[in-house]
């Protein structure tokens, strides 16, 4: 009869060393009989050792995997990577104080307690138009009211940086960084309304960039005037995008302006034509005063010239010698536009034809 396995039961070959069904490591003692059986004996101290053996593994295996685990988050927990345009405060729980900034890029090692904030002091914007459902708007269009009581709606853009130096007082009035939203965005939208209140909405057309920069003027002024922004706001520039009026409104106004320049254009158009006018006038005097100087002149040469060839040829009939100088003077005026010249000798004389001379003809002897 075959020994059996202490452990599983199973008949072993009594050379065996180990059971071949649970592959426990048995021994036999010396053969005795008990009941007809061969009684055999598994090598506890053996197994023993084995097993204490595994169990050692295992916890070294567990040990080393501890080991890297805290290193990797204490290590996490230590390092801080500043990117640039971030400045990092520091919060010690433990000593209940708060430092910082330290400005990137950089790294930083602290201790494991200490919290450590990012807060970005670069160029930040804040955009309102639309319905804000537009990826770049964070908020929608704001709605305000003219003078008149004309509902419109405004878009703006604004952007800022913050001072550096003016982290640490920022976060200590906005621990949970949330001054965008709560102070700078209710600033914009109470000062629109503000400024919009003061224009009636044809102004708002008229006068768009006046407005635009009243309203960039009066949103410094309370940025740098709000106590919780502790004068972090350095840099401030305003967008003012578009003035919504209803369709109706806008339809008047443009056919209001369209009238205004129609106006102009008349205005302009009689402008230029008494101008012209007046010119023409004008023109017409100096000719006409032209044209009198001119025969003054000629009047008095002709005197002259009268006189002059009197008291050459000695005559005392001046009536007959100022007649005959202007017969003279007469022919010479008209001689360009005269071919034929016909001479009276008197009453019963006859006449004589005389062909004038020209570029194509030659002079006829009468």
């Amino acid at each position: 009869m075959l020994p059996k396995c202490p452990v599983c039961g199973a008949e072993i070959d009594p050379d065996a060393k180990f059971c071949v069904k649970c592959g426990s490591r048995v021994r036999f003692e010396e053969p005795r009989k008990k009941g007809g059986e061969i009684r055999m004996m598994e090598d506890k101290g053996e197994r023993r050792r084995s097993r204490w053996g595994s169990v050692l593994k295992a916890t070294a295996v567990t040990i080393l995997i501890s080991i890297i685990l805290a290193s990797v988050v204490f290590s996490s927990a230590m390092f801080v990577n500043v990117p640039v345009g971030y400045g990092l405060i520091l919060v010690d729980p433990v000593t209940k104080s708060i430092q910082g900034p330290i400005l990137g890029p950089t790294w930083y090692l602290k201790a494991p307690w200490i919290q450590g904030i990012l807060i970005y002091y670069a160029v930040d914007s804040l955009g309102m138009w639309g319905r804000g459902t537009d990826p770049y708007a964070d908020y929608p269009s704001v709605k305000c009211f003219s003078s008149d009581q004309l509902e419109m709606t405004v878009d703006v853009m604004v952007r800022w940086t913050l001072d550096p130096e003016k982290l640490l007082d920022i976060y200590r009035n906005y621990p949970n960084l949330n001054w965008k939203d709560k102070t700078i965005a209710s600033i914009v939208r109470q000062t629109m309304r503000f400024v919009t209140a003061n224009f009636t909405a044809v102004e708002t057309v008229e006068k768009r960039e006046y407005i635009a920069a009243v309203m960039k003027e009066e949103i410094w002024r309370r940025l740098q005037a709000e106590a919780t922004l502790a004068g972090a706001i350095s840099y401030f520039e305003f967008d003012l995008r578009n003035i919504g009026l209803p369709s109706k409104y806008t339809s008047a106004i443009e056919a209001k302006l369209v009238a205004e320049q129609e106006k102009l254009q008349a205005e302009f158009e009689r402008s230029r034509i008494l101008i012209l006018a007046n010119a023409s006038a004008q023109e017409r005097i100096i000719k006409a005063e032209g044209m009198a100087k001119a025969k003054i002149i000629i009047a008095n040469g002709t005197r002259a010239a009268i006189r002059m060839a009197i008291e050459a040829a000695g005559i005392t009939n001046s009536s007959r010698i100022a007649e005959l100088y202007l017969w003279v003077e007469a022919l010479k005026e008209i001689s360009p536009n005269v071919n034929v010249l016909i001479i009276t000798t008197g009453e019963k004389g006859a006449p004589i034809i005389y062909q004038l001379p020209t570029n194509s003809t030659s002079p006829h002897k009468p």
